[in-house]
């Protein structure tokens, strides 16, 4: 079911992102270097991303985007 959820997330965020060739790797998004990406970080890089979008990217639902979240909606 997480797998299901995850790949959903991941098409809302892909279809939101301008190509996939374009989506900057999770170092680039943190930019404060907390180890996660708010939601302010992202629509920086993504500003098409929904904030739907991203809270179905974020799994665990704690308001951020883990390395592994990131990489899950962002790489398919």
């Amino acid at each position: 079911m997480k797998k299901m959820l995850l790949s959903a997330a991941a098409v809302m965020v892909l279809a939101a992102a301008p190509a996939l060739a374009a989506t900057p790797d999770f170092k680039s998004v943190d930019t404060d270097g907390n180890g996660s990406v708010s939601y302010e970080e992202m629509i920086v890089v993504m500003p098409d991303a929904s904030q739907d979008a991203f809270k179905s990217a974020d799994a665990d639902q704690n308001g951020e985007l883990s390395q592994e979240e990131y990489d899950a909606a962002t790489k398919g």
